[in-house]
Order: structure tokens, then sequence, then C-alpha cells
């Protein structure tokens, strides 16, 4: 029974039942909305490529710096695709992109498609790199190690490859001796650049360059070629019978000749050989304001300008302080920077000067 003339309408309050119709006619008429203006996903898929075969290392397995191309199964002008690949670097537009990932690790590409629609893609990369043979193709590199090691670290270097026989060796260290197993452990004893060696059966060989630092700068050779003599060892100076001999000539006045070589060794800059450690500290002073850009011009071969990768982010020694002088957080909440990881690269042609830093931080 309803009670038309009462306050109440099947036992409930008639205001509870105005209530409910509102919310029932608001929820249909958004509804209603969002099916009128709902646009539908393009059915696409994502798939990466390259130039070069990676069955062996399975699907969807790349090399670090390897240059990968990415695009979208339908290939339709009218789509706009926004790129990220999951490695902190700047988005690519597109419906084919290339990117190279400069680090291990596995990585979920996303591509976003018209600015509502998303589909992603787990990307491995392994540490790895390619040589070009005679013929212009890609041939597969299987040493896996670092590239940049310190002198007396032990450095372990493995393979991919399968063979009966391994061999491992050092071009420019002979004295290291060869190593038959498929991973190998050598100690370098110079700094510079070595080329390591594997040859396996069949005839298959794979070589691989290393970049050896000394942290403390002990200036150890890196090659066995001997330097050109400096302005000392020009010659023996003349006999004390010879210079005589010539006091009365009126050529005499040409002895101070040799003073013009002076400036020579001016053009040789002399640097702090600084361990990393000693370095690393300098860049923590720069976070607390202790230290400026003017601080290093010892230490660094450009200065400034000296090369410097910053979070997997290529910079500039200058942009870096700047930015660990910025801290991060809320106004109220703001904290230094903190260096979690630390390597240089010296020059041993110009000084042992550091030329590339390898620096992460938060």
């Amino acid at each position: 029974m309803h009670f038309v003339y009462t306050k109440q309408w099947g036992r409930l309050d008639f205001r509870i039942w105005i209530s409910l119709i509102t919310v029932a006619v608001i929820t249909l008429a958004l509804f209603s909305y969002k099916v009128a203006t709902n646009v539908s996903c393009p059915d696409f898929q994502l798939k990466p490529s390259s130039n070069i075969n990676h069955l062996s290392e399975g699907p969807n397995t790349y090399f670090v710096n390897e240059q990968v191309r990415f695009f979208a199964t339908r290939n339709d002008a009218s789509l706009m695709v926004t790129w990220n690949f999951g490695d902190r670097s700047a988005t690519q537009i597109g419906a084919s992109v290339t990117h190279s990932f400069i680090k291990e690790g596995n990585y979920l590409v996303t591509a976003l498609i018209n600015g509502n629609c998303t589909e992603s893609i787990n990307i491995r990369i392994i540490q790895n790199s390619t040589m070009t043979g005679t013929t212009g193709s890609p041939d597969l590199n299987r040493i896996v190690s670092d590239d940049i090691v310190s002198i007396g670290n032990e450095i372990d270097f493995n393979t991919t490859a399968i063979s009966t026989t391994y061999n491992w060796s050092i071009d420019e260290l002979p004295e290291l001796g060869q190593q038959q197993t498929k991973s190998a452990k050598f100690i370098f004893t110079k700094a510079g650049a070595f080329t390591v060696t594997l040859k396996l059966d069949q005839g298959a060989q794979y070589q691989k360059t290393i970049q050896v630092t000394d942290p403390l700068g002990a200036g150890v050779g890196t090659s066995d070629v001997p330097l050109p003599p400096g302005p000392a060892e020009a010659g023996p100076p003349p006999l004390p019978g010879e210079i005589t001999e010539k006091k009365p000539e009126a050529q005499q006045p040409q002895e101070p000749a040799p003073a013009a070589q002076e400036p020579a060794p001016a053009a040789s800059k002399v640097y702090e050989q600084l361990p990393e450690p000693a370095i690393q500290a300098m860049l923590e002073e720069v976070t607390e304001g202790k230290k400026t850009v003017n601080d290093f011009n010892n230490i660094l071969c450009n200065g400034a300008g000296t090369k410097v990768m910053a979070n997997d982010q290529s910079t500039t020694f200058a942009a870096l302080c700047n930015e660990l002088k910025e801290k991060k957080g809320l106004p109220l909440l703001k904290r230094k920077r903190r260096i979690q990881s630390f390597k240089v690269v010296r020059d041993p042609a110009n000084g042992n000067c550091v030329k590339i830093i390898y620096i992460t931080y938060k």
C-alpha cells in the first residue's frame, strides 16, 4: 500500500527516494556520455628489430649500444605514437623509431597511441659488442666483460659462444699467459687499451678492447715504443775546449740559442694524479658549496668541458657541478645530492689527466 499523502513511501522517507532517483539519473547521464564519446583503440602490436641475428640469445634480446628499431605493426600515418624506453632517456615520437640502450638490464618499452591507448613490450639488454667483417655484415662478438677496469683488479671474462676448446690471451701482455677454460680471469699490470682475444675451435676468433685505468696515477707505461728524446737528450754538451776556441770568433753571441728550447716543457701541462676516492671527495664538497669547477683544472684534461656520463646521460663537468649543487625534494625538506658510484678514465698521452668521468647520483 502506497502512502501518497504522507512523508513515507514503501516505508522509506520520501527524501531518501529523491536522493536515490537523483543518483540514478546522474549515473545514467555519465554512462551515456562515456558511450557517446568513446574512441576505440586501434588494433596494433609493438615489434623490435635490428641488423644482428639474436636467435641464440632469446626473444627480444639485444646488446648494449646496439641500434634497435621499434615500430607498430599497424602502418597508419594518422597514429600519433609516443615511445618511452624505460631507461630515463628522452621520449620519441613516430610510428617507427630507433633507440640504443647504454646499460644492461630489462626495460619495459611503452608506446602511447593517440594519447589514450598504450601497449608495452619487455626488452632484455646484455653486455657484448660487434665486429664488422670484410663483407660489411656484422659478426657477433661473444666476449662478455666490463669495458673499463682498474690496474690490479682481477677481471672476469666470459663468453656466450659454445665450443669444445677455448683459448684466452691478451695481445699486448703475452706474459700473462693463456687460459683454456670457458671463463677466464686476468689481472692487468699496466694502464692503457688492451685487446682480449678468444680463440675457439674451427678457427673462430673474437676480440674486445678493454680500457685499463690507473686510479693512483702511478704512471705505468702502456707501450714498449721508446719516446722521442727530450731537449736534454738531443746530444752531449760541447767540450770546454771547443768553447774556448770559439770565444774569439764573431759568432760567439749565438751561444744563448739553446735558451729557445726552454718554452717547450711548458706545452706539457702537469696534472695532479689524485686517486678516484680523492676526486669523489672533492665532488662531494661541490654539493656542499665548498668546491667549484676551477678547483679541478689541474685534474681534468678539458676543464669545465670534460666529458661526463652522469646517470647514463652525456653532459659536461660544468653542468655536472651545477646539478650537484641543486638540492632535491620539497622546499622544506630539500637535501643535498648523494654520489652512488664514481669512475674516471685517464689519458696517458696527456699527462694522465682525467678525460671521461662516469658517475651516478641521486
